[in-house]
C-alpha cells in the first residue's frame, strides 16, 4: 500500500477504493489503525491472541486510549475476546469500555470495525510488534470474518465466569489422553482415520507436518479417504513442492473429489498441527521441550468447535490473499 492509496482511504472514511492488501510499513500500519480507531460510529469487534496482546500491552497504549475515548465521546460497542489465564488475568480485569469474553488456545488476531473494514496483525516467530498487516474493506470477505467473530462471541465465556474458573483451577482435576510416542501418535492417527466417514481437515505446520508424513506415510491413506467420498481440506504456513507435488499426484488419479490445499507464509508460524476428525475428534499435535513430538486427543465438542472456526478463519484469510501475494 502506498502513501497515495492511503490517503484516499482516509478521506473516503475507508470506504474506497476496495482492495485487499498486506502491509509491510509498520509506521503505515499504526498511522491507519489509529486514524480507523478516530471515525468508529457503531462497534469495533477484536480477536486478541498472546503475540496480540503483548504488543497491545507494550506498544499499543495509544490505541487503548483512543477506544476508550470513542466510548466516551459516541457510546460505540466494543467486544473483545482473549484467552485469558491466571498469567494475565489481572492485566484484563484493568481493561476498561470493553466487553471481554474468553476462550481457551486463542491463535491469530483480527479487528473489525463498523463491519466495515477488517485487519490482521502477522507477527513472525520471536516478533515483538507486528511484520506485515493484511488489510481489507472487501465487503464479502468483511462479512465472512463478522460472521466468524459472531460465532466465537457465542462460543466464549463472560470474562467474570472465567476468572472464577481460573480462582478454581487448583482444585480441580484435569483428565486428558495424550500421546508421547511417534509410534503412539502414529497408532493414534490410524486409528482415527479408520473411523472417519466425512471430513478430515488439517491445520499444520508444514514442518510437523512432513515429519509425520516421514514417520508414518500418512498421504498413503488419503486415497482411500477420497474413494469413500470423505473430504480432505490441509492449511499450512508454508509451501512445499515435494509436499505439493505428492498432493498433486494423488488428485490426478482423483479428479472428482481432489484434495484441498492451501498454504501461506502470511499467516505466521505454526507451532502446532491440528486434525479435526468428522467435526467431532481433534488430535493436537507439537514439539515439547526436548523437541519430541507430543499429542493430545480431545472430543469435547466446544474444544472441536473452536479449533473448526479458527480454521475457517485461516482458510478464508488466505483465500483472500491468494490473488495478492506470491506463494512462491
Amino acid at each position: 500500500m502506498d502513501e497515495l492509496t492511503l490517503r484516499q482511504l482516509k478521506e473516503s472514511k475507508y470506504y474506497h477504493p476496495i482492495l485487499t492488501e498486506v502491509m509491510l510499513d509498520y509506521n503505515m500500519m499504526l498511522d491507519m489503525i489509529y486514524d480507523s480507531i478516530s471515525i468508529i460510529d457503531n462497534g469495533y469487534d477484536a480477536v486478541i491472541d498472546s503475540s496480540m496482546f503483548n504488543f497491545t500491552m507494550s506498544s499499543f497504549k495509544q490505541g487503548m486510549d483512543l477506544i476508550a475515548k470513542r466510548v466516551q465521546d459516541k457510546g460505540i460497542r466494543v467486544r473483545t475476546i482473549f484467552d485469558v489465564n491466571k498469567d494475565n488475568l489481572n492485566i484484563i480485569m484493568k481493561i476498561k469500555h470493553h466487553e471481554i469474553k474468553h476462550i481457551d488456545g486463542l491463535r491469530g488476531n483480527f479487528g473489525i470495525f463498523d463491519n466495515r473494514a477488517y485487519m490482521v496483525f502477522i507477527f513472525q516467530k520471536g516478533s515483538e510488534r507486528p511484520n506485515q498487516t493484511l488489510w481489507s474493506n472487501s465487503k464479502e470477505l468483511v462479512q465472512k470474518q463478522q460472521e466468524i467473530f459472531n460465532k466465537l462471541w457465542d462460543l466464549a465465556i463472560p470474562l467474570s465466569v472465567r476468572r472464577k474458573e481460573i480462582e478454581l483451577e487448583d482444585n480441580t482435576t484435569f483428565i486428558q489422553r495424550a500421546f508421547t510416542g511417534m509410534d503412539q501418535i502414529q497408532s493414534e492417527i490410524r486409528s482415527l482415520i479408520l473411523l472417519c466417514k466425512n471430513e478430515l481437515t488439517i491445520f499444520s505446520s508444514i514442518k510437523i507436518l512432513n515429519n509425520i508424513q516421514n514417520n508414518s506415510n500418512l498421504m498413503n491413506l488419503f486415497p482411500e479417504l477420497l474413494e469413500r467420498g470423505i473430504i480432505i481440506k490441509i492449511l499450512t504456513d508454508n509451501a512445499d513442492k515435494y509436499f505439493i507435488d505428492q498432493i498433486n499426484a494423488i488428485n490426478n488419479k482423483s479428479p472428482s473429489k481432489p484434495i484441498q490445499l492451501k498454504y501461506s507464509n502470511n499467516i505466521g508460524n505454526l507451532q502446532e498441527m491440528v486434525m479435526i476428525f468428522d467435526n467431532k475428534h481433534l488430535l493436537y499435535i507439537q514439539y515439547n521441550q526436548q523437541n519430541k513430538l507430543i499429542a493430545s486427543f480431545s472430543n469435547e465438542d466446544y474444544t472441536v468447535l473452536i479449533q473448526e472456526i479458527l480454521f475457517e478463519k485461516y482458510w478464508n484469510e488466505v483465500e483472500s490473499l491468494t490473488s495478492n501475494v506470491d506463494f512462491s
